[in-house]
């Protein structure tokens, strides 16, 4: 929701700086492929530091480069459906190797599996319905977006190593894992539901 909601004033924002790059003829493509590089850099780190804080801040920063390269392909006329498909398949793979590490260091495999396998449904039930019929991105403003998931994750890592607080003998991680398990699988059904609708529709 929050993606869909503040996309065109994000976009305004990053616009200069993809103004700035495009110029310099850096391809769109380059800095699609340097988000999971530099993700993975960044959770290298993190498994020998196991500092949750920085790694947050460090992850939240270099999502900073999601849109980018998208604003880059607009401001040198280079917007291909290729580009889109490379900027999707990297976003899963940013995904799963910050959920991966983190699983490493607080030992959360079943919990952090659970909500993994959710956001991928979440991604996986509108790609399935684009197979079937048209379909477009603004036809998708649902609960629990990237946006919101990448954001829940690294609040809840973050407020689990800060706050000593531990209800029922678990850390905030630990509950904000189970939230947002129960959010990304609610969301998933969400998107199954209007994919089904979609499909009935366009298909007569």
């Amino acid at each position: 929701m929050l993606t869909s909601r503040y996309k065109p004033a994000l976009n305004r924002l990053i616009n200069p700086l993809a103004a700035w790059i495009a110029r310099r003829g850096i391809a769109p493509s380059a800095i699609t492929l340097a988000a999971p590089i530099l993700v993975s850099v960044i959770c290298l780190i993190f498994l020998r530091s196991r500092a949750t804080v920085p790694f947050s801040l460090a992850v939240l920063l270099a999502g900073a480069l999601d849109g980018l390269d998208g604003a880059v392909a607009r401001a040198s006329g280079r917007v291909t459906k290729w580009g889109a498909y490379l900027d999707a398949l990297c976003d899963r793979y940013v995904e799963v190797i910050v959920a991966l590490s983190v699983a490493s260091v607080t030992g959360y495999w079943a919990l952090t599996s659970a909500a993994l396998a959710g956001s991928l449904l979440v991604s996986y039930a509108k790609a399935r319905a684009a197979m079937e019929v048209a379909v477009s991105n603004q036809e998708w403003p649902d609960l629990m977006e990237r946006t919101e998931r990448g954001l829940l994750f690294l609040a809840g890592l973050a407020a689990g190593s800060l706050l000593p607080w531990r209800p029922f003998g678990r850390d905030l991680f630990w509950w904000t894992l189970v939230l947002l398990t129960a959010l990304v699988h609610l969301t998933a059904l969400q998107r199954v539901l209007r994919a089904r609708r979609l499909i009935r529709e366009r298909s007569e």
